[in-house]
């Protein structure tokens, strides 16, 4: 909301010294706040915090296992670097605010990462897995409690959850536009079932600590060239090789780096939590399928609710779900990929057809899928 509006932050407002927001972002709507050298929080001479509201009726396109993003981070505190700190003012808790600029912004996805940030990705890796998965502190934080159980289990969990709380749940509304694309879940190439068996038999892996999420767009670069990972809402705990193949699918990185940053991930994962990349050359494919096909329900639910809202044209709306329908063609497989004119076409249709509302709201961020 802005900040003229009633907010639990009015009074942080009010004795702010500048209020910069609502940034775009899907779970929350933030504001980077500066309360000056006075607050004398986090050491910062600037005093940036951030505030966030969590936006009503969101639909979540993965699975929350943390409660406390502000929780989270101060556990891992000292445990994994250049992560924001948290801090407390009167009721309300703050994280510091990173200023800096995206990844996104200094390499676009498909462009190749300079080579001091895929070190300090590798990093933020080899300390992820370093964290016991199964300390009393994290435990404490994470709901469900993980269950002791395999690779296999863990993957099927993210289909089911996939196509019964996301896809199952937005039919009543999107029922005629997945059947127009070629992409309902009672009909199309790739049923639920048929992911679940392609998932059967994977390797097992020891569990760890996955931040879920790690994709230019929350990777900041500071002034002194430090990356820093923000956004830590999707952490939960569970398959390491599920967390490389979530990066790799979100960053885009050109053949030639990818396999690099592969190797480079096996041998930290190997390093910091023993078996961690067993089993690697079979099963990241089939994780990476995976992706895709969970990217294309969620940028056709994501872009068609823009769309209606009159947020994003139908024209720039059918380019991101073709470009979605095209990586993901081979996984499904789909026998031909609707082109940008024909999956615009569905979508005028589709809006101009009165039907019954989705169980859920998805605010109004861009995918970051």
């Amino acid at each position: 909301m802005p900040a003229s509006q009633a907010s639990p932050f009015q009074t942080i407002f009010a004795v702010a010294e500048q209020v910069v927001g609502p940034l775009p972002g899907y779970h929350h709507e933030t504001y980077a706040v500066r309360l000056g050298a006075a607050s004398g929080l986090f050491g910062q001479s600037a005093g940036w915090v951030k505030l966030r509201d969590p936006r009503p009726g969101l639909l979540w396109f993965d699975r929350r296992c943390f409660g406390s993003e502000d929780e989270l981070l101060a556990t891992l505190a000292g445990r994994v670097s250049h992560i924001p700190a948290v801090g407390h003012i009167d009721s309300l808790t703050v994280q510091g605010f990173i200023e800096g600029c995206t990844l996104a912004e200094v390499a676009p996805p498909g462009e190749d990462v300079p080579a001091p940030f895929v070190g300090q990705i590798i990093r933020l890796f080899r300390e992820l897995l370093a964290v016991e998965p199964y300390d009393p502190a994290l435990l404490a934080l994470h709901t469900p409690l993980p269950a002791e159980r395999g690779s296999a289990e863990f993957a099927r969990d993210l289909v089911q959850f996939t196509f019964i709380d996301v896809v199952e749940q937005s039919l009543p509304h999107f029922d005629a536009l997945f059947h127009s694309l070629g992409i309902h879940p009672g009909s199309a190439p790739a049923t639920p079932s048929s992911l679940e068996a392609r998932l059967r038999g994977m390797t097992p892996r020891p569990f760890g600590l996955l931040h879920g999420d790690v994709h230019r767009a929350n990777l900041i670069v500071d002034e002194h060239g430090a990356l820093w990972a923000i956004d830590w809402e999707l952490a939960l705990i569970g398959d390491p090789l599920y967390d490389l193949a979530t990066h790799l699918h979100l960053m885009r990185y050109p053949a030639r780096q990818e396999g690099e940053v592969i190797a480079r991930w096996a041998d930290v994962a190997e390093e910091s939590r023993p078996g961690a990349a067993a089993g690697i050359e079979a099963d990241l494919p089939r994780y990476l399928a995976f992706k895709r096909i969970q990217s294309v329900y969620t940028d056709v639910i994501r872009q068609a609710y823009s769309t209606e809202r009159g947020e994003t044209s139908t024209a720039e709306a059918a380019k991101v779900i073709n470009a979605a329908l095209d990586r993901a063609a081979d996984s499904l497989p789909l026998p031909t990929v609707a082109g940008a004119g024909e999956i615009e076409h569905e979508l005028l249709r589709w809006l101009a057809t009165p039907r019954p509302r989705g169980a859920a709201n998805t605010g109004g961020s861009p995918s970051a899928s």
